[in-house]
């Protein structure tokens, strides 16, 4: 009976039905992992969170997003709004997104400000509400509240006011066919749209993004379980029986680039020691010409050292010239004196 009890109190502190509780388990990461396959064009600069506890359990957020820069710039509208902090909140087709749930996410959004004292919250943390249907009553709510709401593009709504923090409801089921994942997470998928993810799945290397991609389709394998094209599949194992040729063509791929990668940089290695080479060719002509400089130094020095010696002969010649036309001019002195006598 206590049990009973304590579970219903947890139940009522958290304001999730059990069943509530068991949707958010199910939807959730599969929930956060689209989201981060759709912006995974600018994964470097956003750093994903999901269920981040704001102090203690039950104030959690589904997904906390936070950007190293100011402003992201993404090919994706799901992130036109985004700034420092941006708070997800994700709704299983079963979930309602009302307007309490609207007010305790904003609460959310101000208890994550009051963890830093230089975070503010209309200048640094936006909201985003997804859901797979479009929330009306929410919206005509919104309106009637003095909200302003525009069509951002098809299935991305954007809720602003003066003095409030940038929001936007993104509706799944209306999003364009480029957003291929977080789309996915339903119980409608066919074969079809299996196809139409391919080319980007069998493009996928990194680690962290074929997580993601089996996150999400364990979700779309566990919902469309009835379908006869999902009979007898279970994750990654039953995306490449699907795509076995595509995952083959991927492989091959990138056994070509490993050996393409292997090649050039044997390549850079030969250059390297070319360059090497070339350096130690260079060092040694410039040893050389430090040489020759240093003989020229010398020689330039001894060549100023006979200049000199040249200069003081030039100069005893002179004066030696000079004495003899003395001599001769007392001579002829002598000469006319002796021929007076």
């Amino acid at each position: 009976m206590k049990e009973r009890e304590s579970k219903k109190t947890a139940v009522q502190a958290s304001g999730m039905s059990e069943s509530e509780k068991d949707a958010k388990k199910q939807y959730h990461p599969p929930a956060c992992a689209s989201l981060e396959l759709e912006l995974r064009d600018v994964k470097e600069d956003l750093t994903f969170q999901p269920e981040y506890l704001l102090n203690t359990k039950p104030n959690q957020i589904d997904l906390l997003i936070t950007c190293r820069r100011e402003k992201v710039h993404s090919v994706s509208g799901l992130a036109a709004i985004f700034r420092k902090y941006n708070i997800v909140e994700y709704k299983s087709p079963n979930d309602t997104l009302g307007i309490a749930i609207f007010h305790r996410t904003i609460a959310y959004a101000y208890l994550l400000a009051s963890k830093d004292s230089q975070m503010r919250p209309v200048r640094d943390i936006t909201l985003t509400f997804i859901r797979r249907r479009r929330p009306v009553k929410l919206l005509k709510e919104l309106m009637e509240s003095g909200y302003t709401v525009s069509n951002y593009e098809s299935g991305i709504y954007h809720i602003r006011k003066e003095n409030c923090m940038d929001m936007q409801i993104i509706v799944t089921s209306r999003l364009g066919q480029s957003y291929h994942w977080i789309t996915m997470l339903t119980d409608q998928v066919e074969l079809e749209d299996i196809e139409r993810i391919k080319d980007d799945i069998t493009q996928f290397t990194d680690e962290r993004d074929l997580l993601n991609v089996e996150a999400v389709f364990n979700l779309i394998v566990q919902l469309n379980q009835d379908k006869k094209w999902v009979k007898g599949m279970t994750g990654m194992g039953a995306l490449r029986d699907l795509f076995q040729e595509e995952f083959d063509q991927r492989d091959r791929k990138i056994e070509a680039q490993k050996e393409e990668i292997l090649d050039l940089s044997e390549q850079l290695q030969t250059k390297e020691e070319q360059l090497q080479t070339k350096e130690e060719q260079l060092q040694t002509k410039e040893e050389q010409l430090q040489t020759q400089s240093e003989q020229f130094q010398v020689q330039n020095e001894q060549l100023k050292s006979k200049e000199q010696q040249l200069k003081s002969e030039q100069e005893k010649n002179t004066r030696l010239q000079q004495e003899i036309e003395e001599l001769k001019h007392q001579l002829q002195e002598l000469v006319g004196k002796i021929a007076v006598l």
